[in-house]
């Protein structure tokens, strides 16, 4: 790993950054969102459960009745709600689950759960509620699961997780770069979708350019990508993008992606980006080879 960059956990993958950079990360388990809360001892555990539950209670303006329905321990001294999604008479419910995981909160939202799916609901948040763990300050997260900031959800249940981390290079406000996964095949490779449009921009943008579209693996991560830069009133613009297709219903083969892009914005210079394609390049490249799936993830 090179100088000034980190190691970051996040899902069942790992992938080098900058150390100076800001890093802004979203989670879904189970095409639900997931959200960290700041760190909570019992008290503030049972206030943020307690305010949710009165706002179930009170009835909404449209609705003559709460949608609370009722509250459900489960393990760990993890808590969810359950309350009607619509109205009852549509018989659909949705969960706000509170899960601890040491001094950590972790918030989890299900919506549009039938009735008759209750039980099976009850089930996989039970399970959920016994594997997640707070991970250690300053440590790597090791063995099964899924990481969620300074926590990890130690199951490789099969569901449609996935994971977003938005990259915030320090001095470089013009540039955009994410790394995403999310479980689930593409249809077709980066280069069969983008083959003809990519064609039709590089024949009509003057002065865009192609700098690579080829297969790119990562170490055993089948992958393509396509780079894209041109000059338009003397500032440089880039669209770099790298893909896994992934695997359906695979964990340790997910649909990844990465991109970068540089665009029109309020600077009129390169300052704020790259000085040149080779830096942006560098900067890719150490990215792109450094993701891996965590060893012992799944």
């Amino acid at each position: 790993m090179k100088e000034e960059w980190k190691t970051h956990a996040i899902g069942r993958h790992l992938v080098d950054v900058p150390a100076s950079a800001k890093l802004v990360e979203s989670w879904d388990y189970g095409r639900d969102s997931l959200e960290l809360l700041a760190l909570g001892d019992d008290a503030q555990f049972s206030r943020l459960v307690t305010q949710r539950e009165a706002q179930l209670k009170t009835p909404a303006e449209k609705f003559s009745k709460p949608s609370f329905v009722e509250r459900v321990a489960l393990s760990n001294g993890s808590v969810t709600i359950f309350s009607w999604s619509l109205t009852e008479t549509e018989g659909i419910y949705m969960t706000d689950t509170y899960f601890r995981a040491g001094r950590r909160i972790i918030r989890y939202q299900k919506d549009a759960i039938p009735v008759a799916n209750k039980e099976k609901a009850m089930i996989f948040l039970k399970r959920c509620s016994e594997k997640w763990r707070e991970i250690p300050a300053g440590q790597m997260p090791e063995g099964i699961g899924f990481v969620v900031g300074n926590t990890i959800l130690a199951d490789n249940f099969p569901n449609y997780e996935s994971w977003r981390l938005l990259i915030k290079l320090e001095g470089k406000p013009d540039v955009t770069l994410e790394v995403s996964s999310f479980v689930g095949a593409a249809e077709e490779g980066l280069r069969q979708r983008a083959g003809g449009i990519l064609a039709r921009m590089l024949g009509m943008a003057a002065g865009l350019s192609q700098l690579r579209n080829h297969a790119r693996p990562v170490g055993p991560i089948q992958a393509d990508e396509i780079l894209v830069a041109g000059t338009q009133d003397g500032k440089r613009g880039y669209g770099f993008k790298w893909e896994a297709p992934g695997k359906s219903y695979s964990l340790a083969e997910p649909n990844l992606n990465v991109s970068l892009e540089v665009r029109e914005s309020a600077y009129a210079t390169n300052r704020e980006s790259f000085s040149s394609d080779d830096e942006a390049l560098e900067l890719w490249d150490t990215l792109v080879n450094s993701i891996r799936l965590r060893p012992g993830a799944v």
